[in-house]
């Protein structure tokens, strides 16, 4: 899927002399300040992520290595808002076509609330888009980019609402609910309000949830074994009427023969709650390719049973019109080769999914992106991905379910795909520490999700009845 043309640039460079040290280095949920709200920006998928630092930035600085951002530093910060609007305005690259200025001591906002700036532009077409309530203005604010020169030219302790009343006829609103959520740490006393606020239980998250995204390989099963939880899972789900999707990334096998695997696991379902990345990158190729175009299938049956769906002819030469890779653990040169040949001559290369590991019952293995990692290196081309952490799959299951994202719980084991996709749409997440990743990986990531188990029996057992 393309890229987010919508950037972040958070800034971070004021002195903060009532709190006695850098505001950005406050502690928030274990991390500093400024890692949480830029980890919160990226997860909302907004790129490019940039960071503008001032006052003491050679201490904080160091808080955001090995995050995907860019740095910048502003040396001339004492003079005002304006002059950090100006170092960020000036890295953002012409594809950029519009960006959220975020500010530093804002803790709450969410990924949600974020996508929802990025979706009120898109349907409003406006140059400004502000969060509102009760006539009030709040912040971060989304600017177009015909608005960058005028924004370019502020100059002093002047910030972004200075054009507001000049541009009224180009702005638009976002109606929040609870205002609370845009509180922003600007004393010490509101900080410690804000960090002894009441924290969300497990109960609260899952009470509202009517429906379940939940994927397979390492939450319902390790290879060939059931991990545990697996039939009280599904006995949840039938007490409590919730409506399911069965989602994975791995796209060698068919709805079919994941209903025949659970099957086997004791638990009845049927294809219709089985949804895999090779149906998203067929739904992908056939909105966006002629009718009958030609494929190569580089994976197992699951990728060509969703192409042949799809009405694509599927050819084995290098003359095809598009590539289509999906996890194969059946791969040989061969294939390899044959797919690198038709990139090359112009195909479109499509990737079920970007897993760089698969969790078999001896360990990691090779994924699907390992295998478009070997691609893109003998190619030079980088792959169009449907899988997660796009929002192809997890639109789809919405659809299917008929769910919306405030009443649906993604449940997953990799927090760069499972959890990332929740986040990027709004859904509330659960992540489970019974196959890819650890609570050391949970701590060193920038994605968080919403909650997390050891398992699925864990979950069943957190569930209010």
């Amino acid at each position: 899927m393309p890229k987010s043309k919508v950037a972040a640039v958070l800034l971070a460079a004021g002195g903060a002399t009532r709190f006695g040290r850098p505001k950005q280095l406050l502690e928030w949920d274990g991390r500093p300040l400024v890692a949480h709200v830029a980890d919160t920006a990226w997860a909302t998928g907004l790129n490019p992520l940039v960071v503008v630092l001032g006052a003491a930035a050679e201490r904080v600085a160091p808080a955001l290595e090995g995050r995907p951002l860019q740095v910048l530093r502003n040396y001339r910060w004492e003079e005002g808002v304006s002059t950090s609007l100006n170092v960020g305005l000036a890295a953002l690259p012409p594809s950029v076509e519009a960006a959220i200025f975020l500010q530093v001591d804002q803790p709450l906002i969410t990924p949600r609330f974020l996508r929802a700036l990025v979706t009120r532009w898109r349907e409003s077409g406006a140059d400004i888009v502000v969060p509102a309530w009760e006539g009030q203005r709040g912040s971060p604010v989304l600017f177009a980019r015909a608005l960058f020169p005028k924004l370019a030219q502020l100059s002093g302790d002047v910030g972004g609402r200075a054009l507001f009343a000049a541009h009224a006829d180009r702005l638009a609103t976002l109606p929040v609910e609870d205002p609370a959520l845009l509180a922003d740490a600007d004393t010490p006393e509101e900080y410690a309000r804000l960090c002894a606020r009441p924290r969300r239980t497990p109960a609260s998250f899952l009470r509202p949830v009517r429906a379940l995204i939940c994927d397979m390989d390492g939450v319902l099963w390790r290879g060939n074994t059931p991990l545990p939880g697996l039939r009280d899972f599904f006995a949840l789900i039938a007490e409590l009427g919730l409506r399911y999707v069965l989602v994975t990334n791995n796209a060698s096998r068919t709805p079919g023969q994941y209903v025949e695997k659970l099957a086997r696991f004791g638990v009845t379902t049927t294809t219709e709650h089985v949804l895999n990345s090779a149906q998203a990158a067929a739904a992908y190729l056939a909105e966006h390719a002629a009718p009958g175009a030609t494929v190569y299938p580089v994976g197992g049956a699951g990728v060509r049973e969703a192409l042949l769906a799809r009405g694509l002819r599927l050819v084995e030469g290098e003359t095809a019109e598009h590539v289509v890779v999906g996890w194969d653990p059946h791969l040989t040169w061969d294939m390899m080769a044959t797919a690198a040949l038709a990139i090359r001559r112009g195909a479109t290369f499509i990737g079920a999914n970007p897993d760089r590991t698969f969790p078999s019952e001896e360990g990691l293995v090779p994924g699907a992106g390992s295998q478009l990692a070997m691609l893109e290196a003998a190619t030079d081309v980088q792959p169009i991905v449907a899988g997660k952490p796009e929002p192809v799959l997890y639109r789809q299951a919405l659809a299917r379910m008929g769910a919306t994202p405030e009443e649906t719980l993604v449940i997953g084991d990799r927090l760069d795909t499972d959890i990332l996709g929740g986040l990027r749409l709004g859904l509330p997440t659960a992540m489970l520490l019974s196959g890819i990743q650890s609570r050391e990986d949970l701590a060193r990531s920038p994605i968080h999700p919403d909650l997390v188990f050891d398992d699925l029996a864990a979950l069943v057992r957190a569930w209010p009845r």
